[in-house]
Formats: C-alpha cells, sequence, structure tokens
C-alpha cells in the first residue's frame, strides 16, 4: 500500500490521495504521534529506524535495518526517509510508504521527491521477528523504488497507463486500474497498477528473508501457501517476464545476479484415472516451471483449488519435486474448482505461479475444461 501527496507547485494545489485497501490520512500513523518511541536506530544512510512496540529495541531495528538492505537497491535509498514500527493493528494493511513529490511543468518533466520516503510496518506487536516483517517491507519498499525510477526516467506517474511498463507487463485485456483515486466505487486493490508494481518488485528483488518467507507460507497449516504473498495471481507472473525485470534494471540501473529462468507452470489437464478398486483418482498435470533442465529438476511443484461457489481455498496437493505430474488419491471434489500451480525453486528461494484454469467436475469421470 501506498500514500502519495503530489504537489504541482505552478498551481500551489495540494492533493492528498489515500491509496489501498483502507484509505486514510498521509503521514505518520496516530498511535505513532501520540507516543513516545520506544527504541531509534539510524543507519549509515541516515535512514531513521523508529520502534513504537515493545517487541522491537533498537537491536532488532538495527537487523531490520540488515534486512532491508538485502533488497536490491540503488540510488532511490537515498530518498527514504524512516522505517517505523507500528502496534497499531490495520485490518486489511499490513504496511504503508508515504510518498511525496512535486512539479511545475505540466508534463511533469521535473517532477521530483518533495520529502523522502516513510515506510510504516503496522501489527509489530504481533510481528515480532525480522522474518514475519521481511515480505511487507519489501512491498513498501518496492513502491517507493517503482514510483522513484518511473518518475526519474519516464517522468510520468505509474497510474499513467502510457508506462512503458504498461505495454511489458502482460497485462492486455485484464482490468488492470491506472488511478490514484481509491474512493472511486470500482476501485479494487487487486487491480491497482501501483500494488501490482511493488509485488513484481517484492517477486524478483526482494531480499532472500523476504523470498524464504513467502514460501514457507507454503506451509502453513490452514493451506493458504503463496496465495496471499502475491495479491493478484490472475495476470501472468513477473517471474515469467524477463522484459519486465530488465525494464527496472535498465531505469534504476542496478545489477541483479538472478537471472530469471522460470516459464508458468500452467495446468494442462485434469484426467480421471480408474482405481484397481473401482473408485475414481485425478492426476493434475502441467507445464514444466523452467526451461533450463538443471532448474526444472530441482523445482518443487505444488497445486491448490478454490472451490468456485464458497470463494476460497479448498485444498491442496502434496509437494513433489521435478515431476509434471501429481495424483490426488480418491479423486477432486464433484463441483467446478480453479486450480493453481505453484513452483518453488529451493536453491534461489524464488517462485513462480500459473496463471487460474478451471475445470467442472460434476462428472468426476470426464473434467472438463472452462473458458479458454
Amino acid at each position: 500500500m501506498r500514500r502519495i501527496i503530489y504537489r504541482n507547485v505552478m498551481l500551489l494545489a495540494l492533493i492528498m490521495i489515500a491509496v489501498g485497501l483502507v484509505g486514510g490520512s498521509s503521514g505518520t500513523s496516530a498511535f505513532a504521534a501520540s507516543s513516545k518511541p520506544i527504541a531509534t536506530y539510524v543507519s549509515p544512510e541516515k535512514i531513521q529506524f523508529i520502534s513504537y512496540s515493545k517487541s522491537w529495541n533498537q537491536s532488532k531495528l538495527k537487523a531490520l535495518y540488515a534486512e532491508l538492505m538485502k533488497n536490491l537497491h540503488g540510488q532511490e535509498l537515498k530518498y527514504l526517509g524512516k522505517v517505523i514500527l507500528s502496534a497499531e493493528e490495520k485490518e486489511g494493511e499490513a504496511g504503508v510508504a508515504n510518498m511525496s513529490y512535486s512539479w511545475t511543468e505540466d508534463d511533469l518533466s521535473d517532477i521530483e521527491m518533495d520529502e523522502p520516503t516513510e515506510i510504516i510496518l503496522y501489527n509489530a506487536n504481533y510481528n515480532k521477528t525480522v522474518e514475519s516483517m521481511s515480505s511487507t517491507l519489501s512491498h513498501e519498499y518496492g513502491h517507493h523504488f517503482t514510483y522513484y525510477w518511473m518518475l526519474k526516467r519516464e517522468h510520468k506517474l505509474p497510474s499513467n497507463p502510457t508506462t512503458k511498463w504498461a505495454g511489458i507487463r502482460g497485462i492486455k485485456g485484464y482490468p488492470v486500474l491506472f488511478t490514484d483515486d481509491s474512493s472511486d466505487p470500482d476501485y479494487t486493490h487487486y487491480w491497482d497498477a501501483g500494488e501490482i508494481m511493488a509485488d513484481d518488485y517484492m517477486a524478483l528483488f526482494g531480499s532472500p528473508t523476504a523470498k524464504l518467507s513467502m514460501a514457507n507460507s507454503l506451509r502453513t497449516e490452514d493451506g493458504t501457501g503463496f496465495y496471499g504473498e502475491i495479491e493478484n495471481e490472475t495476470i501472468p507472473s513477473a517471474m515469467t517476464l524477463p522484459a519486465v525485470r530488465s525494464y527496472w534494471l535498465k531505469l534504476s540501473g542496478i545489477k541483479d545476479p538472478l537471472p530469471l529462468t522460470f516459464k508458468e507452470p500452467k495446468l494442462t489437464k485434469v484426467q480421471a484415472i480408474k482405481t484397481k478398486d473401482g473408485g475414481i483418482d485425478h492426476k493434475l498435470i502441467y507445464d514444466v516451471g523452467s526451461g533450463t533442465p538443471a532448474v526444472a529438476q530441482r523445482l518443487q511443484y505444488i497445486v491448490y483449488w478454490m472451490d468456485e461457489e464458497e470463494g476460497e481455498i479448498f485444498d491442496f496437493t502434496a509437494m513433489t519435486t521435478g515431476k509434471l505430474a501429481i495424483v490426488v488419491p480418491g479423486g477432486l471434489p464433484e463441483t467446478e474448482l480453479t486450480f493453481k500451480v505453484y513452483a518453488y525453486d529451493p536453491k534461489t528461494r524464488q517462485y513462480v505461479f500459473a496463471r487460474p484454469v478451471t475445470y467442472d467436475l460434476s462428472n468426476p469421470k470426464a473434467p472438463v475444461k472452462k473458458g479458454k
């Protein structure tokens, strides 16, 4: 999530836009504004780490700084001012990046950062470890990174549908929203272009800890897996789009030692298999997740399916390594299900997902693919 103040100096206008799942005013959190810091740490780059939670002392703030630095970064780091650990519990809001930009020319050719970015990480009493904060920190820094470089190099806001990113992201035909008005009745966080960019940063350039945190969520008892880490899994994964990675590397001038080796492991077939006792198993067959043989051999696959009527995760398979099919013993539920395939590389801690595919299993002996 991000909150942005835009200042058009020529018009002497101040427009405050709160963008995210939950609206709010820009600036430091209300909790922080009414409380004294419990601990502080100032990094060598003069980034202030400020804790308003008893769970975060100076030593842990210093460790969080070390975690931040493991996210790939460039010149934009100089424009990060604060990272605040807030004890506030925000429903549907794990963090926020407050950013401020100003310009005088109508074409935004002279747009620049007005004040250093401030990142707020909520629920700090609950998220007590660097690991538990790593993916949120990476996502919020992703807002800072993507806004900074798009404005600096293209002189366009991420809400502008004519950016080069919009042309190469693989979103044609999808209802991606290019807007900064979260009060619009048609606004959804899920389709917000700026949120997609921040998740792309986390997946492509996030720290090893953030990526491991994303992968470890696969092993939670409630079966949500990767589901909650990259919000929009309807569009192609950025991990399958080398042009997107190259775009951000060229804009920022940073170097990334991890090349993209992934392909979309798309589900290609749900096959009914008759068992010896006359029952039905289902075999889920999918494409390989990488064109690089060494990577393909070590990829770990898992498939989730969602009940279309319930609209939530229904169940998931066991994990398999290197195989392009997983058998579901006893068969799948006799209803319409949407499937998502995930492939994880334990060596690089990167993962890729396939766009959802829906099958009608009302006749378990003859599953029927729905749509394209």
